[in-house]
């Protein structure tokens, strides 16, 4: 049976700081060293394929490696659920969808498709708003497509603003996608009478 021998004196404690100092560098090293996480995950199923969670600044490169995937039959639908995320990755996976020609699909009454999302939405060739005849467009949609101006992200001291340049940005790609109603959407929401009734 072995038996710990106890230490004396300051040599210890030093060992135990050099395994300390040791343990935090190792820990320090295998969280710089581990990959990315990403907000989106994309499935697929045949030519169907699915796009969920949020988006996040670098998930253009995430969804550019999805569809670079050798596959026996191309992708023809893209199924969105995300509460939306950043406007920018969103520009960028919306234009990856429409050069490959993806028809784009939403289920109206069981999924969400809000802020940056309908900005992929909008890239599809084709848009499916799958029972779309039963829910309202707008902010605080509990599912189906929800339209808004953009925001800066706030944290726990300052508060989430309005970001003018941004909104801009989804304005225009709504333009150059073809879907110059969604942009009359944003606006409706940034209107005074919207803005006071809230």
């Amino acid at each position: 049976m072995l038996q710990a021998t106890p230490q004396r004196g300051r040599t210890g404690g030093r060992r135990l700081g050099a395994a300390l100092c040791m343990a935090t560098a190792t820990l320090a090293a295998l969280l710089l060293a581990a990959p990315a996480a990403h907000a989106i995950y994309l499935a697929e199923d045949g030519q169907k394929a699915r796009l969920y969670g949020p988006f996040e600044l670098n998930d253009e490169k995430i969804f550019a490696a999805f569809l670079a995937k050798p596959r026996p039959a191309p992708l023809r639908v893209l199924y969105l659920e995300s509460f939306g995320g950043s406007i920018l990755s969103a520009v960028q996976i919306g234009r990856m969808v429409r050069k490959a020609g993806l028809a784009t699909a939403v289920y109206a009454d069981s999924k969400i498709c809000d802020s940056a999302c309908t900005l992929v939405f909008a890239a599809g060739v084709r848009r499916h708003y799958i029972h779309g005849e039963t829910v309202f467009e707008g902010i605080g949609a509990r599912s189906g497509l929800g339209y808004h101006p953009a925001y800066l992200r706030g944290d726990r001291v300052h508060f989430s603003i309005k970001s003018d340049t941004f909104v801009k940005v989804m304005n225009d790609f709504y333009a150059e996608m073809g879907a110059p109603r969604a942009a009359e959407l944003v606006a409706q929401m940034t209107s005074p009478a919207r803005a006071t009734s809230s």
